[in-house]
């Protein structure tokens, strides 16, 4: 009889005491403040976002410290800095869902994520990044980002196999010019009949 009035006893103050370790709970979820390393992966992220005209996403199914180092020392051969970030998907998620960029996190979720980001307008540069990249298997392009453009994937093969930009702007004033030449030729013509008809009436 006794054995079972101490159970009794003890259930009650249990159930008693239950809500007060949720409520301790609950406040501190409340109160809770990022890590200091979370904070400082969130600037950073948030940087390279804003900073940086051009943005790639891979996947990188776990490359290793080595080969991580081969990339990185292909990329410091380039003419202009192209950087590789290692970035942590939930941390970088969720400085995406706060810009402009938001319908990229996807890309993130969905597996162990590098970018490749550059300030930089230079297709040629890109091409040469994105072939070293090309040169280990583990390393899948997803899509990414140019200023405030959104890219698929083959949407991202094409901007780095784009002429270079010299090129581009050499072909694009031979297309304007053009219509000015011949426009130039039509006006020109009926002079140039004008004076052969009155050559030949001087003859």
């Amino acid at each position: 009889m006794a054995l079972r009035s101490f159970a009794t006893t003890l259930s009650r103050t249990l159930r008693s005491e239950a809500p007060n370790v949720r409520a301790y709970a609950t406040a501190a979820q409340k109160t809770a403040v990022h890590p200091p390393r979370r904070s400082y992966l969130y600037h950073q992220y948030e940087s390279i976002l804003n900073q940086d005209r051009v943005l790639f996403i891979f996947q990188h199914n776990n490359l290793n410290v080595k080969e991580f180092t081969v990339l990185r020392q292909e990329l410091a051969k380039l003419d202009v800095p192209v950087k590789l970030t290692v970035v942590r998907s939930g941390v970088f998620g969720a400085v995406l869902r706060q810009t402009k960029y938001a319908n990229l996190e996807p890309l993130v979720a969905a597996g162990p994520a590098c970018v490749l980001h550059a300030n930089t307008e230079s297709t040629e540069v890109l091409k040469s990044a994105m072939d070293a990249f090309a040169k280990n298997k583990k390393l899948m392009l997803l899509g990414g980002k140019v200023d405030d453009t959104l890219l698929t994937q083959a949407d991202a093969l094409k901007v780095v196999n784009l002429p270079p930009l010299p090129m581009l702007q050499a072909e694009l004033a031979g297309v304007l010019e053009a219509p000015a030449r011949k426009l130039l030729g039509t006006l020109d013509s009926p002079a140039r009949q004008l004076h052969s008809v009155l050559d030949r009436r001087v003859e």
